[in-house]
Formats: structure tokens, C-alpha cells, sequence
């Protein structure tokens, strides 16, 4: 008897495959500590942010919470509805997309802050790094900040989440943002427990 095809998967399957497994470290439950320095420094007034790779809305809520007007962009179907429902419980006014962050269609007028705490490494590691960046060139207001969190090589680390090189990091935003901040940085697991290696770069819109 012939084996059963397998059933094709596309990306957004693919990762909502890991939200129902519960395989998202991530996702962690807590507010991104360098989001938190960044928002707490004072040194941007609420205004217009999107997040891209929300996953189930924590820093979203968080956010939306300090008065910012938040739309939040993630690929996976499930973990979009669940951050929906949970700004629903809490009251607040999100605008949740699913959709992709590499032709976001869905999504038009431009923000002054843009937060991505592990989607970009993600796109550039399955190519669509050319997509993306054409998708912060649109919606983006000339001096937008940007908040990029990514993967970081230099501890030499297995596994952990996609690694980007100091020089590739700033060799890929360089051509619309001014770097502002490039830091090392550790993120943070579930329990409040260090986490892999990672970079926290700042940017400016030219």
C-alpha cells in the first residue's frame, strides 16, 4: 500500500504549527525588558506603533497600555486571536493583523515606532529580508524610531534563534535609518531566566 501524501505546509502553518505545540520560546508571557528601558527612558511621547511578529500580544498590551495606538502584525492565525482576546479582556484598543510581514497590504498609513523583537531574523533567514525592508521604508514617518531585536553570534551559542552579525545587522538598515544604538543584549525567558544572546539596535528614519 502506497504511503499517504504528506499535506503541503506553508510558512504561517508552519508557525502556527509551533503555537499549537506550545514550542515558543519567544513567547514568552513577559514585557520585552529593552522595550520596557526604551519606553520608560522617556525617550519617545506615546504615538502611532506597530509591532511586528506580536505573537500573542504581550508587548502590544503593554504598549497600548502607556497610551500608545498600537497595530500589531503576526503570521500565525491562532496567536493573532488569542492577543485579540486578551486585549478584548483587558480593555484595550488594538489593531491585531494577521499577515505577512514582507507584503503587508493590510496595513497603510505610516508609524513613528516600529518594535520587532525576533521577526526580522526570522525573514532574513528565509529570505524575504528584501520584502521586509521595503515594508518599513513605507510605513515609517521620516525620524520614525526603530527597535530591532535579533540574534546574536558572537557567544559562539547553539541553537537559540536566528544569528545576525554586528555588520550584517547595520549593513541591512543602513541604506533608510541612521544607527542610533547597537548593544549586546541577553533576552529573556519564561521565569524571568537570561535567554540567548542578542543584539538591541535603535534606528532613526532619514
Amino acid at each position: 500500500m502506497p504511503e499517504p501524501k504528506k499535506q503541503p505546509t506553508t510558512p504561517s502553518a508552519d508557525w502556527q504549527a509551533r503555537y499549537d505545540a506550545r514550542d515558543t520560546p519567544w513567547d514568552s508571557g513577559l514585557v520585552d525588558r529593552e522595550l520596557q528601558d526604551f519606553v520608560e527612558s522617556g525617550a519617545l511621547a506615546p504615538c502611532r506603533a506597530l509591532e511586528l511578529g506580536c505573537g500573542t500580544g504581550t508587548n502590544s498590551l503593554y504598549l497600548a497600555e502607556r497610551g500608545f495606538t498600537v497595530t500589531a502584525v503576526d503570521f500565525a492565525a491562532g496567536a493573532v486571536e488569542a492577543a485579540r482576546k486578551r486585549a478584548a479582556d483587558a480593555g484595550l484598543s488594538i489593531d491585531f493583523v494577521t499577515g505577512d510581514v514582507t507584503n503587508l497590504t493590510e496595513v497603510s498609513d505610516p508609524f513613528d515606532l516600529v518594535f520587532d523583537r525576533g521577526c526580522y531574523h526570522c525573514v532574513r533567514r528565509a529570505g524575504g529580508l528584501g520584502g521586509y525592508l521595503k515594508t518599513l521604508e513605507r510605513l515609517t514617518n521620516p525620524q520614525a524610531i526603530g527597535l530591532i531585536l535579533a540574534g546574536n553570534p558572537d557567544a559562539g551559542e547553539p541553537g537559540g534563534p536566528p544569528k545576525v552579525t554586528a555588520a550584517e545587522l547595520c549593513g541591512d538598515f543602513e541604506r533608510n535609518f541612521r544607527i542610533e544604538r547597537l548593544m549586546a543584549i541577553r533576552f529573556e525567558d519564561a521565569g524571568h531566566v537570561d535567554g540567548p544572546l542578542g543584539w538591541r539596535l535603535q534606528l532613526i528614519r532619514r
